[in-house]
């Protein structure tokens, strides 16, 4: 945890808050990068859709699905009546079979914002068919990182950096000599990490401008996406970026 990793010797250094900042480019919502999972699973419950233009909300529970459609957020709950997997999770629900979600396991982006989430959701109801996505970006984001990548330069060869994000808030790991650790928030817009502590040892030359690199980049970052070859790219509102693979996968 990110308390054991400061010790007596420990140097602040002061990373602030980064700033929200949307996508110059934002990404369609239903865009299929990469399907999450070959066995197809069942989202955790509750679980919660939303697209946009027309603004619309899912919820679905053990028993009901219930969607808000417009502005207004007017509100239909419909009973569940059937469940099937096929490549996906379809959800028919009302005594008439009103309304249906096909929840399928892959990279999906907000239309809005570019924020990727874990499923894509399609609903049809009174014959219109409403896309976006569903569940919880930090479940993309959660575990070990392996970083390979800084600003598109690659890293020296054997040089250890790592980005772990907890389930507490807090983020940590090596930034090549050093370790660190920060607190970190996800928003529906946007990823901010507070301010960072880090041991204070020296190392060769090279391996410490490395660190400096990574630590300078790292201050920036204010979004994060997951690529087609499952690499978690950190991204800031200046260009720079960070690139990893999930360790133990």
């Amino acid at each position: 945890m990110f308390k054991q990793l400061i010790t007596p010797a420990a140097l602040t250094f002061a990373i602030g808050l980064t700033g929200c900042a949307l996508p110059t480019k934002p990404a369609d919502e239903s865009t299929n990068d990469k399907a999450l999972t070959s066995d197809i699973i069942s989202p955790d419950l509750p679980f919660k859709a939303q697209g946009n233009e027309p603004a619309w909300q899912l919820t679905v529970t053990e028993t009901n699905l219930e969607l808000s459609q417009g502005y207004e957020q007017k509100s239909q709950q419909f009973s569940i009546i059937e469940q099937l997997q096929a490549g996906k999770v379809v959800i028919t629900a009302g005594k008439k079979k009103e309304l249906t979600a096909a929840l399928t396991p892959s990279i999906c982006h907000d239309s809005m914002t570019g924020m990727p989430y874990p499923w894509q959701v399609e609903v049809t109801v009174e014959g219109k068919t409403l896309q976006g996505c569903g569940g919880d970006p930090l479940e993309l984001l959660l575990g070990e990182w392996q970083i390979e990548d800084i600003n598109g330069e690659g890293i020296i060869d054997s040089s250890h950096l790592t980005i772990t994000f907890d389930d507490k808030g807090q983020v940590y790991g090596s930034a090549t000599c050093n370790s660190y650790g920060s607190s970190y928030e996800l928003t529906g817009e946007c990823l901010t990490f507070g301010h960072s502590l880090a041991t204070k040892m020296a190392c060769p030359e090279a391996l410490m401008n490395q660190e400096q690199k990574f630590l300078e980049t790292f201050n920036e970052i204010n979004q994060f996406d997951i690529n087609e070859q499952g690499a978690l790219i950190l991204k800031g509102h200046n260009g720079k970026t960070l690139r990893g693979y999930l360790l133990g996968q």
